[in-house]
């Protein structure tokens, strides 16, 4: 299985057109505590994300965007029955570029609160800390650079340039196609 994981503040539902894509193909999209219908938590981090998530995530591909990479990389972290790692436009972002962006972010909105637990995390260490085999997928977007650094931090990093993918991102049949041929790719984990 797939398990999507979106970017911050949407809902797994952010994911509904590449899944009608990858028809024959298991998948499942995630939605963090605080979005959508589930319920907040009392202080949200990506480490909470994660944990809320591996009941669910057990031998499952994951495939984060935006956010998403952060808690997919937290999750296998956390579980090392894991699938395969796929994060597709990394927000690795320096310290003056985070407080650039927690500045336009209001700390009463619930919609924020991902925001902040993702400028909270430290990427860097779970990056570095990072010993599986990560695929990393640059998009035409604004975090091409972020994400080509992250993929750099990594150990083991299978870094993927895909200038034909623009925004929206997951609603282009490319990605599909790619996301399909990364994740039936015989060195990967058998999907189920």
């Amino acid at each position: 299985m797939i398990l999507f994981l979106p970017p911050a503040p949407h809902t797994g539902a952010f994911f509904d057109e590449v899944r009608a894509q990858l028809s024959g193909i298991e998948t499942a999209a995630a939605t963090y505590p605080g979005y959508g219908n589930e319920p907040a938590v009392t202080d949200p981090s990506i480490e909470g994300y994660a944990s809320a998530l591996l009941p669910i995530a057990e031998h499952a591909h994951l495939a984060g965007f935006h956010t998403g990479c952060l808690v997919a990389l937290e999750m296998a972290t956390q579980q090392e029955h894991i699938g395969s790692i796929t994060l597709v436009d990394v927000p690795y972002f320096d310290a003056p570029t985070k407080a650039k962006h927690r500045k336009n972010l209001d700390p009463t909105n619930p919609k924020h609160a991902a925001f902040f637990a993702a400028f909270n995390y430290n990427l860097d260490d779970a990056l570095q800390l990072c010993t599986r085999t990560v695929n990393v997928i640059a998009t035409n977007s604004s975090l091409i650079e972020p994400t080509r650094r992250a993929a750099e931090k990594l150990k083991h990093a299978r870094f993927i340039e895909r200038p034909d993918i623009s925004k929206p991102a997951f609603e282009q049949p490319a990605m599909a196609e790619l996301l399909r041929s990364l994740f039936l790719d015989n060195s990967q984990t058998p999907l189920g």
